[in-house]
C-alpha cells in the first residue's frame, strides 16, 4: 500500500537529502581525521629519526642498569636470608653475611651529601 501523493514524496526526498548531507559531512570529517593521522605518523617517524638510535639505546641501557641494581639488591637480601638459615659456623659466626641498611637509613646517610653546611675559615 504505497501512497503516490506529493506530500509523501516531498518528505521522502527531504529525508534522503538530509541523509546525503549527513553522509557528506561525515565523509569530510573522516578525511580530516585521516590527514591528521598521517601528519602525526610522519611527525613521529621524523622525531624518532632525529632522536636517533643512540638516545634510545641510552634510555634502554639506563633501565637495564636500574634492573641490574634492583636484582643485585634482591639477590643479596635473599642470599643473606639463606645464609642465616643454613650456613652457620660456630668458630667464625655467620659466613658471608652482608648487612644492608633499611631504605630509611640510607636517606639519613645521604642527607649530608645534599645539604651543604657552611665551613669556617
Amino acid at each position: 500500500m504505497k501512497c503516490n501523493c506529493d506530500c509523501h514524496k516531498k518528505t521522502a526526498e527531504s529525508d534522503l537529502k538530509k541523509c546525503q548531507d549527513n553522509n557528506k559531512r561525515k565523509t569530510k570529517e573522516i578525511n580530516v581525521l585521516k590527514k591528521k593521522l598521517m601528519v602525526a605518523t610522519i611527525g613521529i617517524a621524523v622525531g624518532g629519526t632525529l632522536v636517533g638510535k643512540e638516545t634510545i639505546d641510552k634510555i634502554v641501557e639506563y633501565f637495564q642498569a636500574y634492573d641490574r641494581v634492583k636484582q643485585s639488591i634482591d639477590n643479596s637480601v635473599s642470599m643473606t636470608d639463606q645464609q642465616l638459615k643454613h650456613n652457620t659456623d660456630d668458630s667464625i659466626g655467620y659466613w658471608g653475611v652482608s648487612v644492608l641498611p633499611s631504605p630509611g637509613a640510607l636517606t639519613v646517610f645521604a642527607l649530608p651529601l645534599f645539604t651543604p653546611t657552611p665551613r669556617r675559615k
